[in-house]
């Protein structure tokens, strides 16, 4: 029974034992068991020719890796582990091939594994080839010398590659020919040498030293091994795509077994062509992601006017909920720095009530017991933007600014940007218009304003399906161009904005922080907002992309998911596009009567000083159509002694009175929030409007407490849990679990389970 026929059998027989959610985490395991079985099977039949000669090929293989240093990153997980041989191929390339002269077959043969006979290395020790001459030139280094095998445990060193000038390793997949370019093939094409038959006529060939005896391939063989890479990895993005789309197990089992069968041809293959495959692109690191240094507030005791006084910008991003949803399914440590609480709490719907006055949004508050401190209280602000008619939504003129370079270059970039965009079309219609400006080396308008009737859908579909990723990020130049256009066709009172979608990783012109937000800032006040849409890992840059969103007036979302890419391009659209009002600023004034000291749970970058409530100059936050914000507050209830410890400055102060002093007014609020807001066509110097809603906490207990409040304080903690904050008190991942569970209420689009399965992934890994 070969392997895909035992994979079938086995996983068939578990999902009638357990059902479908098994399947997939099954899949691997079983996977990992055949694979290993198949390299036992491998070993123990060594004695065979075709056994030697594989294991001969393989310390070429790696003698190639150690010359080239090449490697590729790895965008997914599942998939990526270095090509396996197995029994099956082992026993094909036994049959067609024939070992080579140079290696020391018996040797070979005694060795049972590289790793316990290191000393195999020697065996291949020998003067520089015309082809290790030629990658070197490649790689820009010097004629390779005599390399040592590496052992696993030895970790080689990572050059740094540059995917996208053509003239190494970058010119995108599928884009390289294998003639001396390299591209993105997974391998370096060694050069060409000329070798001398029996007559006078020179055969053009490639491959290794002649004189060595070793197998060389031609150009007609890297044709085809091209053709096979290419099937290889377009099975393997398919399969990316497939996780990425969330489709059933048995769809992702079926492109699992496809991919094995690419890779088996392409692993037949490298050794009948003595053509060495580089292996797959490794598992994304943290090491190039940039995320804003985050301190979080701390308690404050309102001792007078000005401490009472907790002001801040509101906040409807949600792209750090998604990015940490990314790092926790691959598997991957997650940066305090990345986790903005707010950001995670607000990811989600709550049931506010829609607004009935005068103004655009309403306001909620209310209270609970603190599932992590028993001894204070979580006070919930929640404020619910006022929906709209989608047929009364004004036209739109829109420019997307996609990034094209090569950093952008893997399934869950580019492509999944690809199918996110989709989404959007489905929510224009004729009266809005749509451009597109790329950036990669150098900016350009892949699409004038198109309007977006069927055939207008149609063309932005068709440019879209052109684009693909290399070159350098001139992402500042791309930013320029965008307002450019944007400026070109603005809809006076209509909706005017850019939608930026890339990694983050600008390296080009304009291209740091404080530049970028300078230069977004002002084109803002001129009535044309940003909007980002993050995309991958490895190097995405957190920290600029939400500078020039909060900059811009715009949202800033990560996408991970083509589910991810539909939420916030369809389902969240209306509110990203459709301001209805700016610069919003909440001010809590908290009554010390009843509060012996306060902390604001996240925002701790959108903190704004107290006279900036009153101060209509000052850039805050902006609300859309339909969109909520939840803020929530830790309470340390008032019990007529002062907050913190002891300290003795009684040489030149008085001592604090252990009783409030008389002048606080007698009240039985416990705070008073205050909402300060322009509409969407005031400028800056208008004056804002005002209004306030006093609170009295009723001393609900967390049991009580409504679903949604429940809900929202399992994610505050979560977020506290995962920055190992010290304010998370007596809570940890089971409190989470608890809370998010007890919490969970209607969940029609599925989010508050998802919730649950991180949070259990988790618990799993402790």
């Amino acid at each position: 029974m070969d392997k895909d026929d035992r994979l079938m059998e086995e996983l068939l027989k578990e999902h009638a034992r357990k059902g479908s959610g098994a399947d997939e985490d099954f899949l691997k395991d079983l996977e990992d068991r055949i694979e290993a079985e198949d390299k036992v099977v491998v070993m123990q039949k060594k004695d065979s020719p075709g056994n030697r000669w594989a294991l001969s090929a393989g310390i070429a293989a790696c003698l190639a890796l150690g010359v080239g240093g090449i490697y590729f990153w790895q965008e997914r997980q599942g998939d990526a582990d270095i090509i396996a041989y197995d029994s099956t191929a082992s026993e094909q390339i036994a049959a067609q091939s024939e070992p080579p002269v140079a290696y020391n077959e018996k040797k070979v043969a005694e060795a049972e594994t590289v790793q316990e006979k290191p000393e195999v290395a020697d065996m291949v020790a020998r003067k520089p080839s015309a082809a290790s001459d030629a990658m070197a030139k490649v790689i820009g280094s010097k004629a390779a010398s005599p390399t040592p095998i590496p052992v696993p445990e030895q970790a080689l060193p990572e050059p740094s590659l540059d995917f996208g000038h053509g003239d190494g390793f970058g010119a995108g997949w599928g884009s390289g020919n294998g003639q001396g370019s390299g591209g993105a093939d997974g391998f370096a094409a060694p050069a060409k040498v000329k070798r001398a038959h029996k007559g006078d006529a020179a055969d053009t060939v490639y491959g290794r030293d002649v004189a060595q005896g070793e197998r060389l391939a031609t150009a007609h063989d890297y044709t085809k091994f091209n053709a096979q890479v290419e099937e290889y990895e377009k099975a393997r993005t398919e399969l990316s795509n497939l996780r990425l789309a969330g489709a059933d197990n048995q769809k992702i089992l079926k492109q699992q077994l496809e991919v094995n069968e690419q890779r088996n041809r392409l692993a037949v293959m490298s050794q009948k062509t003595g053509i060495p495959y580089m292996g797959q692109p490794k598992k994304p690191e943290l090491s190039r992601e940039q995320y804003g240094k985050l301190v979080e507030n701390k308690f404050v005791a309102p001792v007078d006017e000005r401490s009472a006084l907790s002001t801040f910008a509101v906040d409807v991003d949600t792209a750090s909920y998604a990015n940490v949803r990314r790092m926790i399914n691959e598997g991957m440590q997650i940066p305090k720095d990345s986790v903005r609480v707010e950001e995670m709490i607000n990811y989600f719907d709550y049931q506010y009530a829609q607004p009935e006055g005068e103004h655009p949004f309403a306001v909620q508050v209310d209270s609970a017991a603190c599932p992590w401190n028993e001894k204070h209280r979580i006070v919930r602000i929640g404020v619910q933007g006022k929906e709209i008619i989608r047929e009364q939504r004004p036209p739109a003129n829109l420019v997307f600014l996609l990034d094209v370079s090569g950093s952008m270059n893997s399934p869950n970039k580019l492509p999944l940007l690809k199918q996110s965009m989709n989404f959007l079309l489905e929510e224009l219609d004729e009266k809005d218009s749509v451009s597109i400006v790329v950036y990669a080396g150098a900016s350009g308008l892949a699409l004038p304003a198109t309007k977006m009737d069927d055939a207008g859908r149609q063309q932005v579909a068709d440019a879209m399906e052109k684009l693909s990723a290399g070159g350098s990020t001139a992402g500042g130049q791309g930013i320029k161009l965008a307002y450019q256009i944007a400026k070109e066709q603005f809809k006076k009172d209509g909706i005017n904005r850019i939608i930026l979608a890339t990694d983050g990783d600008f390296n080009v012109g304009v291209s740091d922080t404080d530049s970028l937000t300078k230069m977004v800032k002002e084109k803002a006040k001129e009535g044309t907002y940003l909007s980002v849409l993050g995309f991958g890992s490895g190097n995405i840059n957190d920290n600029m992309l939400e500078s020039i969103t909060n900059s811009g007036n715009g949202n800033y979302s990560y996408i991970d998911t083509v589910k991810e890419g539909r939420k916030v391009l369809l389902e969240d659209m209306m509110g990203t596009m459709v301001t209805i009002a700016k610069d919003v600023k909440v001010q809590v004034v908290m009554n010390p009567k009843k509060v012996k000291a306060y902390r604001l749970i996240g925002y701790a970058n959108r903190m704004l000083p107290p006279e900036a409530f009153l101060d209509k100059k000052v850039d805050a936050g902006e609300i859309g159509a339909g969109h909520t914000v939840t803020a929530l507050y830790e309470i340390i209830p008032a019990d007529g002694k002062p907050f913190g410890p002891e300290v003795d400055g009684s040489r030149y102060f008085e001592k604090p009175e252990e009783k409030p002093n008389t002048v606080i007014k007698d009240s039985d609020e416990t705070m008073f929030v205050k909402l300060a807001y322009k509409k969407p066509d005031q400028k800056m110097d208008d004056e804002s409007t005002y209004f306030s809603v006093p609170f009295t906490d009723p001393g609900t207990g967390i049991k009580e407490a409504g679903a949604d409040l429940k809900f929202a304080s399992a994610v505050g903690l979560f977020g506290m849990v995962l920055r190992d904050s010290e304010y998370k008190g007596g809570g940890d991942l089971n409190t989470v679990m608890e809370l998010a569970t007890a919490g969970k209420g209607p969940d029609g689009k599925g989010l508050r389970e998802e919730f649950l399965q991180l949070v259990g992934k988790l618990k799993n890994k402790e």
